[in-house]
């Protein structure tokens, strides 16, 4: 139940999100994009009966649900039209060139509104 709850201010929050950023037409923040990472992980612990261990042992419950989603990509061969997995070191590689340049790029905007020389 307190995960429920945990699980709904989350998503209440993501709709606040999404309404200002609709709104503003602004792009997400970094912390945006976090609230909705914190959504897939919590909603994942509370499916697999690792909602305690969200605030306990965080690391082990993304882990699970990283392994879980390389279980996901191999079985896109099986489930859908695809002829092969998808490459889940591959995509891994790929959110890690976003999240870089979404971090460069936030601290960039920081610099240039704090009026700093980048």
């Amino acid at each position: 139940m307190a995960n429920q709850l945990t699980t709904l201010k989350i998503t209440d929050r993501i709709r606040s999100v999404n309404r200002r950023l609709n709104e503003t037409r602004a792009d997400p923040r970094n912390a945006d994009r976090a609230l909705w990472g914190s959504l897939a992980v919590v909603s994942f612990a509370s499916v697999t009966g690792l909602s305690e261990d969200v605030q306990t042992d965080p690391e082990t419950v993304l882990g699970d649900l990283l392994a879980d989603l390389m279980h996901w990509c191999d079985a896109q061969k099986t489930c859908g039209n695809l002829e092969e997995s998808i490459n889940f070191e591959s995509a891994l590689e790929r959110a890690r060139n976003h999240y870089n340049e979404e971090c460069v790029e936030e601290r960039e905007q920081l610099r240039t509104k704090h009026g700093e020389n980048p």
